[in-house]
């Protein structure tokens, strides 16, 4: 990485600048523990960005903006899998959107990408010298100047809603001109999925895409009357809240420290990943409570399952749990042995726990 940091202490738009200033080319990657995205610089314009997030997927935006059905998104999916080419091209080649109105499409969809990035009360980025194929690149730039103005936009327009929707616990409800007259397909699926006393972190859960476009939509229901507040709920967990925030930040100085890298940099295969057991040696003191999850992944690294069965158990946030995985791995807190923990025991080597102190450097 040559230019990295976090976003508590260089803004959005100050990158943007930096990268148009300079007339870089290239990919600003932005990640917390989560989540992870890239905008592809062509010297210095915009030319294209990608999320990791399913919700956000191109695919979706073309739904909830209206410019496919679900049987066409079905189709040109298909299509895609079996030729092994982009979203985009697939639009055209099979003539449900004219190669102009593909790339208008893709146009506001990166835009959108880009500003949600403004939203980040956290995070660190990077520099990387990597570009995607070429038919994923939008043929016109984007000025940043343009995005800087928009993300603005979005940070004071999200600042209004969230005083009405001031967090994602409000509970809502039919309103007095329920079913009114949506102005937009997003607004359409709002009402297509919505049920009484559904909260506002639900329903995006149904709705998907963008959370701002979503936010923006609903709230302008609520404006209408066509939606209503039932109950503004306490907030969720915010003893939960505080720990994943805390696991963040401590996964962001991994990364700042450049220890954590994209999950696409990992370039072991997952049968290598069989041959190795891991035990995590809990510290004496602990400084701090971490999410449940975390403590659970932890507890199973007890030298009896293999790295690949860890990560890849069903159901499991394999990115995430892949991040602990390298952090424990940088912390010092993990032992890697060549077979499981029980066979180690029983062998002439490992009687008693001399082949733990001599791993250790205690022995």
């Amino acid at each position: 990485m040559e230019f990295s940091g976090r976003l508590d202490s260089v803004s959005v738009a100050d990158l943007l600048q930096w990268a148009s200033n300079d007339g870089r080319t290239g990919a600003l990657v932005f990640r917390t523990s989560s989540r992870e995205k890239e905008v592809f610089f062509q010297e210095g314009a915009v030319v294209g960005a990608t999320s990791d997030d399913p919700k956000e997927y191109f695919g979706q935006f073309l739904l909830l903006e209206g410019y496919l059905t679900e049987d066409q998104l079905l189709e040109v999916l298909t299509w895609c899998r079996e030729t092994q080419r982009r979203l985009g091209v697939g639009l055209v080649e099979l003539g449900i959107l004219p190669e102009g109105e593909a790339q208008d499409a893709l146009r506001r969809k990166i835009e959108d990408t880009v500003c949600d990035l403004f939203l980040w009360d956290h995070g660190v980025f990077y520099f990387a010298q990597r570009m995607p194929r070429q038919e994923e690149l939008l043929p016109q730039p984007i000025h940043t100047v343009g995005l800087a103005m928009e993300g603005a936009r979005w940070e004071d327009e999200e600042e209004r809603i969230r005083r009405v929707f001031v967090h994602d616990e409000v509970g809502l409800c039919r309103g007095s001109r329920w079913p009114g007259s949506p102005e937009d397909p997003r607004q359409d699926r709002i009402l297509e999925t919505f049920e009484e006393g559904i909260t506002i972190g639900e329903l995006y859960e149904r709705v998907k895409g963008s959370r701002f476009r979503f936010l923006e939509a609903a709230f302008d229901l609520t404006v209408q009357e066509v939606l209503d507040i039932e109950s503004v709920g306490e907030g969720g967990a915010r003893g939960s809240s505080t720990e994943i925030r805390i696991f963040d930040l401590l996964m962001e100085q991994a990364a700042q420290e450049e220890v954590l890298f994209s999950r696409r940099h990992l370039s072991l295969p997952l049968e290598v990943l069989d041959e190795f057991y891991p035990v995590w040696m809990e510290p004496e003191s602990r400084e701090m409570s971490l999410p449940s999850e975390v403590e659970a992944f932890r507890r199973r690294m007890d030298g009896s399952v293999s790295l690949r069965s860890l990560i890849m158990e069903e159901g499991a946030d394999r990115g995430r749990r892949m991040e602990i995985l390298l952090l424990e791995l940088r912390k010092g807190n993990l032992v890697l042995l060549p077979r499981p923990r029980s066979e180690m025991d029983s062998s002439e080597e490992g009687r008693g726990e001399g082949w733990l102190g001599r791993i250790l450097g205690r022995g």
